[in-house]
C-alpha cells in the first residue's frame, strides 16, 4: 500500500508522518487566517481583479484571498467535523458566528480528535489531503515558497547508460514528514543517509 500524499509504503492509506504533517498544519490555520488578511488590498501599481468586458472598475481586493478568507479554510474543514461527529455520535455543529471562530473551533475539535480520526475516520485520507492542499494554497497567496537546498545532481544511470541529471533537492522544513529524497524525473527514492553521501561526494568532485 502507497500513501496518498508522499507515495510511500505504508500499512495506512495515509502514513504516519504525512498524518502528523498534516495535523501539525492545521493548528496554524487561525493565525493564517489573519496573515491572508494583510494580501486582501492589491499592492500600490497592481491591477485588481475585474470580469472581462465589464465596465465594473476593479475590486479592490484580491478575489483568491477573499475566497480562502470568506469559506476556503473553514467549509472543507467543518464538512468533515460534521461528519467526524456523526461517526463519533456527537451533537450537530452549531452556530459559530464570524468566519474565524468557525475555523478556530473545528481546527481545535479535529486537532484534538487527530489520534482517534487516523484510526477509525474513513474519510482521514481526504481530510489529511484537505488540509495538507488548503495550507499549500494560503503560502502561495502569501508568497512564502519553499527554501529547497540543491545536494546535487541524480546519478541514477537508466537502461540506455544515461545519467538521469535531474537537480535533487530537499527542503528542510519538510526534514520532520521526511528524510527521504524522491528524483522528480526518474522516481529514484534516496535515504537519508544516501543524499547526504551523495552530497558531500558531489561537493568533493566541484
Amino acid at each position: 500500500m502507497k500513501c496518498a500524499n508522499c507515495r510511500r509504503d505504508s500499512q495506512h492509506d495515509i502514513c504516519p508522518s504525512c498524518w502528523q504533517f498534516a495535523m501539525s498544519r492545521l493548528v496554524k490555520f487561525p493565525d493564517l487566517y489573519y496573515d491572508l488578511e494583510r494580501e486582501l488590498i492589491p499592492s500600490s501599481g497592481r491591477s485588481g481583479e475585474k470580469v472581462s468586458g465589464s465596465k465594473t472598475p476593479p475590486l479592490p481586493v484580491r478575489i483568491e484571498t477573499l475566497n480562502m478568507r470568506s469559506g476556503g479554510i473553514s467549509t472543507p474543514l467543518m464538512r468533515h467535523e460534521a461528519m467526524m461527529r456523526e461517526a463519533r455520535s456527537e451533537t450537530r455543529i452549531t452556530f459559530r458566528g464570524q468566519e474565524i471562530n468557525k475555523i478556530t473551533m473545528t481546527c481545535e475539535y479535529i486537532s484534538k480528535r487527530g489520534d482517534w480520526a487516523y484510526k477509525n475516520y474513513n474519510e482521514a485520507v481526504d481530510l489529511a489531503t484537505v488540509i495538507i492542499s488548503t495550507h499549500n494554497k494560503i503560502m502561495f497567496i502569501l508568497g512564502k515558497k519553499s527554501d529547497e537546498i540543491i545536494i546535487g545532481k541524480c546519478p541514477t544511470i537508466n537502461k540506455e547508460d544515461e545519467v538521469c541529471g535531474t537537480k535533487l533537492k530537499i527542503d528542510p522544513t519538510q526534514l520532520e514528514r521526511t528524510s527521504e529524497i524522491k528524483c522528480r524525473r526518474c522516481g529514484t527514492v534516496w535515504e537519508s543517509h544516501q543524499w547526504r553521501l551523495l552530497g558531500k561526494m558531489l561537493d568533493a568532485q566541484s
